[in-house]
C-alpha cells in the first residue's frame, strides 16, 4: 500500500506542475485534460482513504 500511496502523491504533484505549465503558456487543452486527471487521482485518492490534504492549499496557476 505504501507504494500505491506514495504513487499516487507523484501523480498528483506531476499533474499539477503540468496543469501550471499549461496555464503559464496558455495550452488550455491541456490544462483541461490535466485538470481532468487531478480530479481522477483525487477521487482514487479518497475511496482508498488516502490524506491529499496537503495539495488543498496548492494553486493550479501556481
Amino acid at each position: 500500500m505504501r507504494e500505491f500511496v506514495l504513487t499516487l502523491h507523484l501523480r498528483l504533484h506531476d499533474s499539477i506542475t503540468a496543469l501550471r505549465r499549461a496555464h503559464a503558456v496558455g495550452d488550455d487543452d491541456l490544462a483541461s485534460t490535466q485538470a481532468g486527471e487531478i480530479e481522477d487521482l483525487v477521487e482514487i485518492a479518497a475511496r482508498h482513504g488516502i490524506d491529499i490534504a496537503g495539495y488543498a492549499a496548492l494553486s493550479p496557476t501556481g
